[in-house]
Formats: C-alpha cells, structure tokens, sequence
C-alpha cells in the first residue's frame, strides 16, 4: 500500500518503485499495489481546502475501497505492506475487516516526535495535525511488524510504541549506483546554468523542511566563500531555492547582494544529479535528524566527499566514509566544510552501500517470515 501521488513524497515513490521492480520475474508473489485516488483532490487543488480534500480522498474515501478491496479478495491475500507509516490509520481497517498479516515501514517518525513536542527547532504543530499525528501514532500498535529504515528510527519506535519490540527489525533502504551516463558534457549546458567539472560548488540535495538544517548550511556556505575568494564558490541546491523561513536579515542580504552564487534545481534526470554529485566539492548535509537519509549514500557511491550530521541510517552505512559534524554547533559545519575543502578530491574513493536489489531481498524474505507465522 503505497502513498496519495498528490501529496508528492518522492522518497516513498521511489520506495514503492524499488519494491515493485521486476517483481513477477524474480519471486513467487503475485503483488498488487494500491493507493488513495484524488478524487475530492481532483476538484479543490488550492488554497487551505486543498489539505482537506486531501484528507477526504485519504481518510474517508480509501478506507471504503479498501474494505471493498478485503472483502472480494479476502481468500487471495495473504499480507499487506503499508509502506510508509503515515498511513498506519489504514491499520485498523485492515484489523476490522480483515485477519490479513500487516506490515508496516517506520521511515522517520519526525512528524509524530515533532507533535509530541520532542524537537526545540521545529516549527509548532497545528491544531489538526496535532490530531493526525496522534492517530497515527495510536494506529502503529495494530501492525503485526514494523520494519525500520535505520537502528535510530527502531530505537524511535521501541519508546513511543513498547509492544512493537520483538516484532519489528531495521530494514535499510536500497540505493542505485548503475545510473545511465551523459553521453556528452555539452548536453549538460542545455539543463544547468553551469558547468559541473569547471566550477567549485557544495552541493545539498533535499527539501526546505526544518530538520535539513539549511539555514546553517547557508551560513557554512557563506563562511567558506568568504575565506576562500579564490574558490569563486557556488552553492548548488538540488531543491527549492531558500526560504524565507531559513533566512535571518544578514542571510537575505548577503543572497541579494550575490545572486549568482545560489543555483536552485528542480526535477532533474537521474544521470544529471549523478554528474552533479561527481563533480562537487562535497555534499553539505547537516539534518538535525533523517529517518534514512539517501542523499550522502548517493553522494558516497559516486566518490563525493560527505559532510553530514551522524543521523538515521547515514553513519551506520558510511562509517568513516564521511566527515561528521553537529548540527547545533555553526562551527562545527563551519570548520568541516573548509577542512573538506581542502582536501584533494583525489583521496576519495566509492564507497558501496546496500543496493535495491538486496533491499527487496530483505523484505520479500520478511514477507515470507510474516506469512508463515
């Protein structure tokens, strides 16, 4: 069971598809994916009555399909794997209507910590989400087994939901290095506004969300262009451009007063974000927290130095791989991005981290165990 596409989680998309991939040929399961359709979300696409419409076609039109769903086939499925857990109130459902296995993937767990109030940098829940997030929380005990993207999130999990320990194990997610190559470097002047193996840039790939930390990011960037002017720096945001959110008045005057130091990209082919990781100087990855966090394993399996707070699966996979730093500290970041800076990008070398294919082994292997028990 995978996510509402209008909602846009890329990364829970791109799960489903790594999942889905090849499935028939390789294993004995026949796998139906389903999702909530728009269809409230079809009509009022803007403004507040978007999210409520959003909720309709989740919360009230699915659970009904899904019923439907359960009741014609109820002989013919064996387990249902909720991807994602923001969809554990589908959890009762299924427990209501169905003696149906369920297994559900913990990502993060962000979102409910963050309405418990559990995070001083976070941004105060609203009235209805403080609700949501209370349901799904209460949702996640009717899972017959929870998988966790990383041993932070499991930890996560054990404390908010006790009787899930024993019945729950750290799954990791696969990440792809086989990505088709740019036939030719021209080709690349025709989607970017720069030439990646003739600039010296840092590179952050990731949202605008308060836990990316983009803010100190911002400021390390700044720090560094201004102690090494012959660098003529850039800083390349793969994601939306800076928010007013994350800037202070000395942060906003210094982007006004350098407007080509900033480059924001968006929607960009797999093989491009592969150059653009090659050629940086280093991914800039300071979370305060990441349920898995794919960007500095992406970066790592292509020879990019990493600087990254030690969050979700990222220390586990990268070990010494990466240059740590704290996400609190400004100086911290500060001082790790001149040092890496400094560094020969020759010194690096790929690191391999787990692939899709044995991130599907992993969880068809779990199918298996939560079936036959």
């Amino acid at each position: 069971m995978s996510n509402y596409r209008r909602d846009r989680q890329q990364s829970m998309l791109r799960f489903g598809e790594i999942l889905k991939h090849d499935i028939y040929e390789k294993n004995q399961f026949a796998i139906e994916e389903i999702f909530p359709l728009p269809v409230l979300g079809k009509l009022l696409r803007y403004g507040s009555v978007k999210k409520w419409s959003a909720y309709w076609d989740k919360f009230i039109l699915f659970p009904r399909r899904l019923k439907e769903l359960l009741a014609a086939n109820h002989k013919e499925i064996d387990a249902v794997h909720i991807i994602d857990h923001s969809n554990a109130p589908y959890l009762k459902t299924l427990r209501n209507y169905s003696s149906v296995k369920k297994i559900i993937t913990c990502h993060d767990l962000i979102a409910v910590r963050s309405a418990l109030g559990e995070f001083p940098y976070a941004p105060k829940t609203s009235v209805s989400g403080l609700i949501l997030q209370k349901w799904i929380k209460n949702s996640l005990s009717h899972a017959d087994f929870y998988a966790c993207d990383s041993r932070q999130t499991w930890g996560d999990l054990t404390r908010l939901i006790p009787l899930s320990k024993g019945k729950s194990s750290v799954l990791h997610l696969g990440t792809e290095s086989n990505l088709s190559r740019i036939s030719h470097k021209k080709d690349l002047s025709k989607i970017l506004p720069f030439a990646p193996n003739a600039t010296n840039f840092l590179l952050h790939v990731g949202s605008a969300a308060w836990y990316k930390n983009r803010k100190s990011l911002f400021r390390s960037f700044i720090h560094a262009h201004t102690s090494l002017p012959e660098y003529n720096l850039k800083l390349v945001l793969v994601g939306p451009k800076p928010q007013k959110e994350e800037l202070d008045k000395q942060l906003s005057n210094w982007i006004k007063s350098n407007p080509n130091a900033i480059f924001s990209l968006k929607n960009l082919p797999e093989n491009v974000l592969g150059e653009i990781y090659k050629n940086a100087k280093a991914l800039v990855f300071p979370s305060f927290i990441e349920g898995f966090g794919w960007p500095p394993l992406e970066a790592a399996i292509r020879g990019c130095p990493v600087i990254t707070s030690r969050t979700g699966a990222i220390a586990d996979l990268l070990g010494n791989y990466a240059k740590y730093v704290e996400p609190e500290n400004q100086e911290s970041i500060d001082q790790g991005v001149l040092q890496e800076l400094q560094v020969p990008r020759s010194s690096q070398r790929a690191i391999k981290v787990p692939s899709n294919d044995y991130c599907r082994k992993q969880y068809f292997d779990l199918y298996e165990q939560v079936i036959a028990n």
